[in-house]
């Protein structure tokens, strides 16, 4: 065929298309609403999924070793001490927090909770110092521990606490969310399938006549095919956009719900992440859109 004739076909397949999802109003409303859907909940995983890929990226960032001193350490035995743990392979930083300072801090996180201060009723500051050791990995977290307990000074500790057991947990948690993330999604995705093979599958059987005048007229199966595939493309290109524009709008709030989720980290939804929650949207619309169609004039048009 010359260029000039494939251009009329193509428009002519789609003034088909278009007249199928005019003339199948109800079957296509309902394949579009269920492509929203099911697009609404991949957007809403992907958000979530960003939220805690941050979340635990943010902990393992955090993971540390707090070395408790006994109550009435010196400062100067401190410092020496201090030498000794950056000597230990995998410590990056040890910081010193006196014991002055530590009830500071905990006077402040009591305000920022507002709860009562009752630290002022105390005749001397109970808290003891400590230091806070900064990692290379986290992984590394138990060979410092035990190295910390070698030290030629391990008499001044009074305890030693990791955040192994935070860092584990959450990572399990995420696992275990984003597994249910997964099936969420494939559930959805089978029912918009369902819902939109059974649209075009209505849309043939409706122009069965017109069908046979094609075949009549020596059109090819991919030209018979072609109006039906681009119903199922304008399905999922609609569904996508109203998501899309749904997001859109929610926004600012989706950003807030970020926020709150975690709150103790700097999550939000970037351009970054708006552009990849886009991009996956409108691929999984127009793919979804295509398969359900091909699956529906599977062995229909032969």
């Amino acid at each position: 065929m010359s260029r000039a004739q494939n251009t009329r076909l193509l428009k002519l397949s789609a003034s088909a298309a278009m007249n199928g999802l005019a003339r199948n109003r109800l079957a296509t409303i309902a394949a579009t609403m269920t492509m929203t859907l099911m697009l609404l909940v991949l957007a809403s995983v992907l958000v979530i999924r960003a939220g805690l890929d941050a979340a635990l990226s943010y902990a393992d960032s955090k993971v540390e070793v707090v070395a408790y001193l006994k109550v009435g350490a010196s400062d100067a035995r401190a410092a020496e001490l201090r030498a000794e743990i950056l000597k230990i392979d995998g410590v990056r930083d040890a910081t010193y927090v006196s014991a002055d300072e530590a009830l500071a801090a905990f006077r402040e996180r009591l305000k920022e909770r507002g709860e009562p201060d009752l630290t002022g009723e105390l005749d001397e500051n109970p808290l003891p110092p400590s230091f806070e050791i900064a990692l290379d990995d986290p992984s590394q977290t138990a060979t410092v521990a035990d190295n910390l307990s070698k030290l030629p000074s391990a008499a001044l500790f009074g305890r030693l606490v990791d955040g192994r057991a935070l860092a584990e947990s959450l990572a399990s948690v995420t696992s275990a969310l984003r597994a249910i993330g997964l099936i969420v999604v494939i559930g959805f995705s089978l029912a918009v399938l369902a819902v939109v093979v059974n649209a075009i599958r209505l849309a043939v059987m409706a122009r069965s006549d017109e069908i046979a005048i094609m075949r009549l007229v020596g059109a090819t199966s991919t030209w018979v095919r072609l109006p039906f595939i681009l119903e199922g493309l304008v399905i999922g290109g609609i569904g996508a956009l109203i998501t899309l524009f749904i997001f859109g709008i929610l926004g600012a709030g989706v950003s807030t719900l970020m926020l709150n989720l975690f709150r103790v980290l700097p999550v939000e939804t970037s351009a970054i992440l708006a552009g990849q929650v886009a991009i996956s949207v409108l691929l999984a619309g127009f793919g979804l859109g295509a398969l359900g169609a091909l699956l529906s004039l599977r062995g229909r048009l032969n």
